[in-house]
């Protein structure tokens, strides 16, 4: 079993190799349960994510579903996304682009 910590970018770093977790587990340390094949991350009582386990050094596995969550809930958080912050200001959202 291991603790690691989420990074501000949401994956965590097992043995060399990062694999991706839910951004709502940013910040959080979670517990990892290595089994041969596979790795369950939980974060407290469920289980927020399971990976194949990679053979290879410095590997990644990731889900683009896990960050999904945090388009969902605000989508002007990720790097770069001025545009959408200045959008509403400037009027040039409706109220289509709203709903």
């Amino acid at each position: 079993m291991v603790h690691p910590r989420v990074d501000r970018h949401a994956p965590i770093t097992v043995s060399t190799n990062r694999y991706s977790v839910p951004v709502r587990s940013m910040g959080r340390i979670v517990r990892v349960l290595l089994h041969a094949s596979n790795l369950a991350v939980d974060d407290g009582n469920t289980v927020a994510a399971r990976h194949e386990r990679l053979l290879t050094k410095s590997g990644s596995r990731l889900e683009r579903d896990h960050e999904v969550d945090a388009v969902v809930r605000k989508p002007g958080a990720l790097s770069g996304a001025t545009a959408l912050e200045q959008a509403p200001g400037g009027g040039k959202f409706t109220t289509v682009h709203d709903a």
